[in-house]
């Protein structure tokens, strides 16, 4: 009997949907971390951009598994952060993303759903890019497993 390739967002959805205790807390946390990281790539976001993210946020088939008001009040928490202090902000999603180090499976799945949030309108362009691969140094992984070539 022929094996069946799941699609790339049924497989997220799938693990997303399998996580629980304190693996889904701490996914959960840094997939908010890691969104908002690409959401800030270039600094800052106009409502009109963080309407657009929380969207993409939350109808991504992968994320469905995670409650949407939660994900939305984390998201939200996480933008007011990024505004009230940039840098400062970026350094603790990172910080936080790097307890996801060395843990392959939950590393590797939310780089793929950091970069599928990326994509979700249409461009992955040059600052998200570089932003993906300071989430994948963060987490240990080799950015051009993610087609990040040019992300340094």
């Amino acid at each position: 009997m022929p094996t069946r390739h799941k699609s790339l967002q049924a497989a997220m959805r799938d693990y997303v949907h399998d996580l629980n205790g304190a693996d889904a807390e701490m996914v959960f946390e840094n997939v908010v971390a890691g969104c908002a990281i690409i959401a800030y790539a270039d600094g800052w976001v106009t409502p009109d951009e963080e309407r657009r993210m929380l969207g993409l946020i939350l109808g991504a088939d992968a994320l469905r598994g995670f409650g949407p008001a939660d994900l939305a009040h984390a998201f939200e928490e996480a933008t007011a952060r990024f505004e009230a202090d940039h840098d400062g902000a970026e350094t603790k999603a990172l910080a936080a993303i790097a307890r996801l180090k060395g843990r392959r499976e939950h590393a590797d799945m939310l780089m793929r759903i950091c970069c599928a949030v990326a994509v979700a309108d249409g461009a992955f362009d040059a600052e998200e890019r570089r932003a993906a691969g300071r989430i994948c140094d963060a987490l240990g992984l080799n950015p051009t497993a993610f087609d990040l070539r040019d992300a340094a």
